[in-house]
């Protein structure tokens, strides 16, 4: 009874959200379809290859004149704003220039949220076997009340995208496919800013499969990058990023929004600039990030242990971060909904490890809060302290269940 109870009381406040997110895109509905979201890059990359011009891919000047054809009335650029993923990701919105840019923008979305409702369906359950519809039901209106996957729908980004590969590795993971794994891994290289971490996490591992299926992946998306904009602009990639770095302003990226350590110590810094000794450290602090991870995972015992070392990796990546986003935190419903149930069930784990995810867990699907963060005073950054408690929830729980065999609920 108490079960049904707070599923109730959960059930209320995620529709809640899900309704406060639905009025907040009508709200904005108009300056989305006018190209305000940042899927205006993505479409101006697939209409640069669209007219056969994919080795003028990073041309800004190109960039600025396309998006003059559908975003003219933006007033808060005066430049492009930039593609910045690697070449290959283009390709996907390829199609998608053959519309006009508001079509566009719902086909991408509409696509993002058959993602969305496939992903709770791909992981496994905590027995193994298959989900119920009322299970994935909830799971999905999960999804569609977390603040980060709202705002990822707002901005047209592809954070989603990812999700779904993740979801697909450590699904492979949990049958063994670790080959299958390294793969799904491997796609996700269009962020690779938070894929490489994860992966460096498997490498220190030494699991074989996953490295083989990882790499062969990435030297094929570099070949296609190539084949794309030339080896040229393959090599000059780095430079052309660095040089975006130098200007945030161009992509509108401000330390102080990021939820992560560095988005952490903005606030301290003059101007929110970054010197370059700080610059430094953060790189160590992801290394650190990398190399903790990998000693804490040290086997994979059972289901819930590979959930919680994949988990772990996830949320200790975008934590030490060098650069994360809002909408990066989408990563967060794998932990959510691959263990979730086990903390509120509570016969597994207890004490403070539970007590930190469950109080983690709670402040990250209240989405009101990160509305004021965002909107009201510019400083998501505190949201690195939440995600700092669910890593070490985490980092303590993986420690527990690989010290012991897997117990079951009585009743189950």
């Amino acid at each position: 009874m108490k079960i049904l109870n707070y599923k109730s009381v959960l059930i209320f406040f995620l529709l809640g959200f899900v309704a406060l997110h639905s009025l907040i895109l009508w709200r904005v509905h108009d300056s989305i379809l006018t190209g305000y979201g940042d899927f205006a890059s993505f479409y101006t990359a697939g209409k640069i290859l669209q007219r056969g011009q994919s080795a003028r891919l990073y041309d800004r000047e190109l960039q600025w004149k396309i998006q003059q054809e559908f975003a003219a009335t933006v007033t808060i650029r005066h430049g492009p704003l930039p593609y910045i993923r690697p070449a290959f990701e283009a390709l996907l919105f390829l199609p998608l220039a053959n519309f006009k840019y508001p079509v566009a923008y719902a086909l991408w979305t509409a696509f993002k949220l058959l993602v969305l409702f496939t992903v709770p369906l791909l992981l496994p359950t905590e027995d193994g076997g298959a989900r119920r519809m009322t299970s994935a039901a909830l799971e999905i209106l999960v999804c569609l009340a977390f603040f980060p996957i709202a705002f990822d729908l707002i901005q047209g980004q592809d954070s989603i995208l990812l999700l779904l590969l993740l979801a697909l590795a450590v699904t492979s993971l949990q049958r063994g496919a670790e080959a299958r794994a390294g793969i799904f891994l491997g796609l996700g290289l269009f962020k690779f800013h938070l894929i490489v971490p994860i992966f460096c996490v498997f490498l220190l591992r030494r699991k074989t499969g996953v490295i083989a299926g990882f790499l062969s992946t990435a030297a094929v998306l570099f070949l296609l990058s190539a084949l794309l904009v030339g080896w040229s602009d393959v090599f000059a990639y780095p430079r052309y990023l660095a040089n975006l770095n130098q200007n945030p302003g161009l992509m509108g990226i401000k330390s102080r929004s990021m939820p992560n350590l560095r988005g952490l110590i903005a606030p301290l810094l003059p101007r929110n600039a970054v010197p370059p000794m700080v610059h430094w450290m953060l790189i160590i602090v992801v290394f650190f990030g990398i190399l903790i991870t990998a000693k804490l995972w040290r086997v994979d015992r059972d289901r819930r242990t590979l959930a919680a070392g994949f988990s772990l990796s996830i949320a200790t990546t975008i934590l030490t971060s060098y650069y994360a986003n809002s909408y990066d935190l989408t990563l967060l419903i794998l932990p959510l909904l691959m263990l979730g149930s086990r903390f509120l069930k509570g016969f597994e784990i207890s004490g403070g490890p539970r007590l930190l995810f469950l109080g983690s867990a709670a402040v990250l699907v209240f989405s009101p809060l990160y509305w004021l963060l965002v909107l009201r005073f510019d400083a998501f950054y505190w949201v690195a302290l939440v995600l700092l408690s669910m890593t070490v929830s985490l980092a303590w729980t993986l420690t527990i269940w690989q010290s012991r065999p897997e117990s079951h609920s009585p009743g189950m």
